[in-house]
């Protein structure tokens, strides 16, 4: 199943979301979220990255989470 969704949120949603997500890695904890109506679950052994992209007067940084499906 092939999916990209990106989601707009207004900043105190997205500070919610990061909170959420930061406290759950913390505290070691599979980090369970919904994007567009599916709810899915970031196990705890993700892969964690910051990257970084400036391109034609436009900058972007991710956080990124990655993990295989079971």
């Amino acid at each position: 199943m092939e999916r990209d969704v990106e989601r707009n949120l207004s900043s105190s949603q997205f500070a919610a979301t990061l909170r959420r997500i930061a406290d759950s890695i913390e505290r070691g904890e599979p980090i369970r979220i919904q994007v567009a109506q599916k709810r899915f679950t970031i196990p705890t052994d993700a892969e964690l990255s910051i990257e970084h992209e400036a391109e034609g007067g436009e900058e972007e940084l991710e956080l990124q989470l990655r993990w295989r499906t079971k």
